[in-house]
C-alpha cells in the first residue's frame, strides 16, 4: 500500500486547490490566463496507473483459475503490486514539487489512491490466499476475479479522458454495472460461507478474501466516480 510520509502529506494538502465546481475545463483556462502549463506527464503516469490494474486483475485471474495457489504463482501479482506503488509514488512526488496537473491537484490526489487501492485490494487478496493455506479458489472467488478484470479495463479506457473529452459516460455506467455484479457475488459468496457445511477455518479464510475482492471492484466504481466528479458531472 502506497504511504505517505507525514511532512509531504502536509505540503501536498497545503498547495493543493480545492475543487468544488463540476467543470474541469474551468480549470484548464485558469492555468492558461495564469500562464501556467499543464504538465502532460501527469496523463503518462494516470495511463500506466490504469493498466498496472488490468495487469493485476489478469494475475489474480490466473493466480485463481490454477489448479494450486502457491508462493511462487503469487511473486508476479506481488512485483507489479510493487511496480504500481512506485507509480503512484513518482505521480505524488511531481504533484509535490510542483509541476501542474490537468486537474486540481486535491482531485489529482483522491484519483490516485483510489486506483492504487485497486492493486493493493487485488493483491491483498492473493496473498491473504497464500498466507492462510487456500489452495484452491471458491467458484465464487474466480467470478469474482473475472468481474474485477472487466473492470479494471473500463477504468482504463476512462482514465484516457483525464485530458479532456466526452464520450466517457458510457465507461462509467459499465463500472457501475459491474460493480453490481460483484456486490451479488460477494453475499452469494459471504452467504455460502454460514450454511453449515464449511469448515471453521475456511470460513475465516474466504470471509476476508471475499471482502478484499469486492474492495478492489468497489475502488474501481469509486475512481470512476472520482474522474466523473472532475469532468464535470455532479
Amino acid at each position: 500500500m502506497f504511504m505517505l510520509l507525514p511532512e509531504l502529506r502536509v505540503r501536498l494538502f497545503s498547495h493543493s486547490i480545492i475543487w468544488n465546481g463540476p467543470h474541469a475545463l474551468v480549470y484548464r483556462r485558469t492555468c492558461m490566463r495564469w500562464g501556467r502549463k499543464v504538465d502532460p506527464t501527469f496523463l503518462v503516469l494516470f495511463e500506466r496507473a490504469a493498466a498496472f490494474t488490468v495487469e493485476a486483475a489478469d494475475a489474480l485471474v490466473e493466480l485463481f483459475a490454477g489448479d494450486e495457489i502457491t508462493q511462487s504463482t503469487f511473486e508476479a501479482l506481488d512485483t507489479i503490486e510493487h511496480r504500481a506503488d512506485a507509480n503512484t509514488h513518482d505521480l505524488l512526488l511531481r504533484l509535490e514539487k510542483g509541476h501542474i496537473p490537468p486537474l486540481p491537484g486535491a482531485v489529482i490526489r483522491q484519483i490516485a489512491l483510489e486506483i492504487d487501492e485497486i492493486v493493493d485490494s487485488a493483491e491483498g487478496a492473493a496473498e491473504l490466499a497464500v498466507l492462510s493455506g487456500v489452495r484452491q479458489a471458491t467458484p465464487i472467488a474466480r467470478e469474482m476475479t473475472v468481474v474485477l478484470a472487466k473492470t479494471t479495463r473500463e477504468v482504463a479506457s476512462l482514465v484516457s479522458y483525464m485530458g479532456g473529452g466526452t464520450g466517457y459516460r458510457p465507461y462509467v455506467a459499465r463500472i457501475h454495472e459491474y460493480e453490481g455484479e460483484g456486490d451479488a457475488l460477494w453475499e452469494a459468496g459471504y452467504r455460502s460461507l454460514f450454511t453449515g457445511e464449511i469448515e471453521p477455518l475456511d470460513v475465516l479464510r474466504w470471509k476476508e478474501i471475499y471482502a478484499l475482492l469486492e474492495d478492489a471492484i468497489d475502488r474501481c466504481e469509486l475512481s470512476a466516480k472520482a474522474i466523473e466528479r472532475a469532468l464535470g458531472r455532479e
